[in-house]
């Protein structure tokens, strides 16, 4: 994307991707300048709605933490009204699964069809 990489997380209970910013130290949200505030706020809503109807969701869940990695980032969850962890927040879920190999590169080129379509 113009202004993030997307990165998918390693988790098969949840479709879940990142979004990190290609601006080095930048751990807030109000870091960025006023024209790669916009980007963010464009690629997010974008990834949020594109996944939201790819995956058919109940609800997408949106979280920006950085407790543990300070670099400026943004968690895109889909969630299931059945999913594993609802409708308590994934952070606190036991049991997260990681893909197997041919899963993962499916759930990749799915993610990457949408950064392709980005306009």
């Amino acid at each position: 994307m113009p202004l993030c990489k997307v990165l998918l997380m390693n988790v098969a209970n949840f479709p879940w991707i990142i979004l990190v910013p290609r601006v080095s130290d930048k751990s807030e949200i109000f870091d960025l300048n006023q024209s790669d505030l916009e980007k963010y706020h464009r690629e997010t809503s974008y990834l949020l709605q594109s996944m939201s109807k790819l995956y058919v969701a109940d609800k997408m869940n949106i979280a920006s933490l950085g407790n543990l990695v300070p670099q400026l980032h943004t968690h895109i969850i889909v969630r299931y009204k059945k999913d594993d962890a609802w409708p308590n927040p994934v952070w606190s879920y036991p049991e997260m699964i990681p893909y197997k190999t041919n899963k993962y590169q499916m759930e990749i080129d799915k993610i990457k069809k949408l950064v392709d379509d980005y306009d």
